[in-house]
């Protein structure tokens, strides 16, 4: 207790060989950046109400003690070397801090914080006094990382997004055999990978529902409850391979809707999906119709058939068709979570 006691009139000893009497602590105190001063040797001898705030501090936690308790510990030898340089004239300067690097804190915690400073010198009594004006920028900072973030995914997705659709619209119009047909083709598509980015822009940045991607494809299609079942849990799917499986699943939805299961009134669609768990992390996809239009396998396989059949392929994942006479069927796979490609089965 009484070295408790001793050390807090040392530090009350400090502040009052200088000139920081009542009314100038009065007058930091309103400022709201954090003030923190040091003497010639780097002890701190001023702190005011915003330091405490920035750094978690009570000034007489602090007063008399090293600057070092508000720097991250590996940057002490830097500092003392910046600060030695810094002090090397008697004339008054003033600079920021840690220009053209970022300038990093301590709290009492421990936690690290992104700061802008201020530094300036001055004479006073003889002695370098040493100032840094400190302004909390963590909360920008972050900010600004996530801006950042964001702008890399966006052109990240604009740049997977161009290579999808100049492919879709060069081999289209190789099969369309009329310029009506190549334009109902490419809106169609086009639609399904923007019902997609839709869903990535409104979900999580970084994924997007299963069952989303299959509602939007089949809503045009739900004439009633009965005509169409979704089955399973909710799943997310990353940005490529959600872009990717949305061309698949409306090339089933377009085909069953021309040809098959949802081109007349008493055919049916399910789809039933779920994540093996004795299998790494993959969606297993069955679509199958029934009560549809006989089936017939197909004497030629047009860009539908290879989109469904290829589309997967550069995310690890497989699209087989099957045509038995009852119904259309495909039995997708789809690693999630950037794992491993399934193998064909």
């Amino acid at each position: 207790m009484k070295s408790h006691d001793r050390r807090r009139r040392e530090q009350i000893k400090l502040v009052t060989e200088f000139p920081f009497g009542a009314d100038f602590q009065a007058i930091l105190s309103l400022i709201g950046d954090g003030v923190v001063s040091t003497d010639h040797t780097g002890r701190i001898i001023l702190f005011n109400r915003a330091a405490e705030d920035i750094f978690g501090y009570a000034s007489d936690e602090v007063l008399g003690g090293p600057i070092g308790a508000l720097i991250p510990t590996r940057f002490h030898d830097q500092h003392r070397k910046d600060v030695s340089l810094f002090c090397s004239s008697n004339a008054p300067l003033r600079r920021s801090m840690g220009q053209g690097r970022e300038v990093l804190g301590r709290r009492k915690d421990g936690e690290e914080l992104a700061i802008e400073a201020t530094l300036s010198r001055q004479m006073i009594g003889g002695q370098h006094i040493v100032t840094v004006v400190i302004r909390d920028v963590s909360a920008r900072k972050t900010a600004e990382r996530q801006r950042q973030l964001v702008a890399s995914e966006v052109a990240h997705r604009l740049r997977n997004t161009m290579t999808v659709v100049n492919a879709i619209v060069t081999l289209t119009a190789r099969r369309a055999a009329s310029v009506t047909e190549l334009k109902a083709a490419l809106l169609g598509r086009f639609a399904a990978i923007s019902r997609t980015n839709d869903a990535l822009v409104h979900g999580s940045s970084t994924d997007v529902s299963f069952r989303l991607l299959l509602e939007s494809e089949l809503a045009p299609y739900r004439d009633d409850d009965s005509k169409i079942t979704l089955t399973g849990p909710d799943i997310g799917l990353d940005g490529q391979g959600a872009v990717a499986l949305a061309l698949v699943l409306h090339e089933l939805a377009t085909n069953a809707a021309k040809y098959g299961a949802l081109s007349t009134s008493a055919g049916r669609l399910s789809v039933d999906w779920n994540v093996p768990v004795d299998a790494p992390p993959l969606l297993d996809v069955i679509w199958q119709e029934r009560n549809g239009p006989l089936v017939a396998p197909p004497t030629r396989r047009g860009f539908g058939s290879e989109l469904i059949a290829r589309s997967l392929g550069p995310h690890g994942g497989t699209a087989i068709s099957s045509y038995a006479a009852s119904g259309v069927g495909c039995s997708i796979r789809l690693p999630l979570n950037g794992g491993p490609p399934p193998s064909a089965q």
